[in-house]
Parts: structure tokens; C-alpha cells; sequence
């Protein structure tokens, strides 16, 4: 009797847990394009973290409802420009205020320059000039008195000796003038010292603030970034609302709400070259 061999059939596609978690994915990525076609849009200032939530455009059944959710994004719009507005306003005064202490800081100093620094400068030159004169003076009376106390005492004349002690006067007047004008030109330069102290501060000061406000500015793109995103889509739903009233509702074409204003635009524009600065 013959045997009858019974034959397993294989299968030549073999669902690996690989192949099972692609058709996974794509049936999931099916799924999240249906649902994410037409959405509620949630509005978060990355500033407050105040919160909007704009309503599915595709679940409004009139035009009152898609009314409401345009005014909804207008809303959320007004209030995330005056946010943009208030922080570039906030960086713009820390930046004024910077320009400010240094434009104080070059005025203080150009004045001590002229009024203080340039004066004592030619008065010492003076006092050098002066104290030059005198030691040339001093050495020409020493070299006299020496050569003539060098003679016999039955040699020196009368006259010369007069000259000399005439000579000697006035130097020892010169002096006394040199050793006051050195203790007024001391005091003026410990002026200096302190005036010069008080600027290195000021500066300093005004680099400090120069140097917070440029790091607040560069801080805040982030935030300025984050309400243009969160603006772009509040405008984007408006004119997917304005689309819907045109196409179900037959209303005028042109949109005149407030993304289309020029005040919008104005905003915008501000937001824009905050961004770039």
C-alpha cells in the first residue's frame, strides 16, 4: 500500500514583530492625518503661558460660531503683539537707559578733561619750567659764592658779596614760592585721583548695564520667536474661518479683520526687526 506523504504549506511572507510595528505605524500615521486635518488650535504665550483655545473650525455649523472663533483669534493676537510690545519696549529702555550712562560717563569725562586734567597739566609744566629756572639758578649762585669765599678775605669786594646775598635772597624767595606751588599742584592732583576714581566707576557702571541689556535683548529672541509662531497661527486660522464664511456662508471676499490691518502689519514688522537687532 502506497503512503500518502501530507504537505504543510509555508507561507513565504513572514510578519516579523518588524513588520508587524510598521503596519502599526502606518495605520496610526492614517489615523493622525485624518484627525489632524482640521483641528481645535491651542495658543500659548510663551511670555504669560496664557492660554487660548481655538474651537475646530471644521465643527462650526454657523456663521455666528466661525464668527466667534475669528474674534477668538483675534483676541488672542491683540494680546500676544502687546506682550511682543511690552518686551521690546523692555529691552529698548534697558538700552536707552546703557546709551544713556555712557553718553554721561564721555560727557563727565571730556569736562574733566578741559576743566581739570588740561589746567593741572600746564600748571605743572609751569612749575617744571619754574623749578628748572631755579636749579639753574641755584647752581649758577653756588659756583659764585664758592669762588668767591675761595679768595682771601682782603680780595672780596663789597659788591660782589652784595650781589650774592641779593642773588641768594631771591632764590630762597623762589623756593618758598616752588615749595607752595608743589603743595597746591599736590592737592589739585589728589583731586584728580578721586575724580578719576569716581569715572572708572561710572564707566565701569555703564559697560555693566550696556552688557546686561544686550544679553536681556539676545535672552528675549526666544520668547519673541515663540509669540511670532503663536501669532502666525492665530492669523492662519482666521483666514481658514474667513475661507469657511466666504465658501458656506457667501460673505464679501476680502478680509478686513484685524491680521489684515495695518496695525497688525505695523506689529509684525516691529516683531520682525526686534528679531534681527
Amino acid at each position: 500500500m502506497k503512503t500518502q506523504t501530507y504537505r504543510i504549506t509555508i507561507f513565504s511572507k513572514i510578519y516579523s514583530p518588524s513588520n508587524l510595528f510598521s503596519a502599526v505605524v502606518i495605520i496610526a500615521f492614517c489615523l493622525f492625518s485624518t484627525r489632524s486635518f482640521s483641528q481645535a488650535v491651542n495658543i500659548v504665550s510663551p511670555v504669560t503661558n496664557q492660554a487660548y483655545k481655538l474651537p475646530d473650525p471644521a465643527t462650526m455649523q454657523s456663521a455666528t460660531e466661525i464668527q466667534g472663533g475669528i474674534t477668538l483669534a483675534e483676541t488672542a493676537g491683540k494680546a500676544l503683539n502687546a506682550e511682543a510690545k511690552a518686551l521690546i519696549s523692555t529691552n529698548q529702555n534697558a538700552t536707552n537707559k546703557a546709551q544713556g550712562m555712557n553718553n554721561d560717563y564721555i560727557t563727565a569725562l571730556n569736562n574733566f578733561n578741559k576743566n581739570d586734567v588740561i589746567p593741572y597739566k600746564a600748571d605743572l609744566d609751569n612749575y617744571t619750567a619754574s623749578g628748572t629756572k631755579y636749579n639753574e639758578s641755584l647752581a649758577a649762585y653756588n659756583k659764585a659764592a664758592l669762588a668767591n669765599n675761595a679768595l682771601a678775605a682782603k680780595d672780596r669786594k663789597p659788591a660782589t658779596v652784595a650781589a650774592l646775598n641779593k642773588q641768594k635772597a631771591q632764590i630762597d624767595a623762589s623756593g618758598a614760592k616752588l615749595t607752595q606751588w608743589k603743595t597746591k599742584l599736590d592737592a589739585a592732583k589728589a583731586k584728580l585721583d578721586v575724580t578719576n576714581a569716581a569715572l572708572q566707576k561710572q564707566k565701569q557702571n555703564s559697560e555693566t548695564a550696556g552688557q546686561a541689556a544686550a544679553e536681556k535683548a539676545k535672552a528675549s529672541k526666544t520668547k519673541l520667536n515663540g509669540l511670532l509662531d503663536q501669532l502666525t497661527q492665530c492669523a492662519n486660522y482666521s483666514a481658514k474661518c474667513h475661507a469657511l464664511l466666504v465658501s458656506k456662508f457667501n460673505f464679501p471676499n476680502p478680509d478686513t479683520g484685524y491680521f489684515t490691518s495695518p496695525a497688525y502689519k505695523s506689529a509684525i514688522a516691529t516683531l520682525y526687526s526686534a528679531m534681527k537687532n
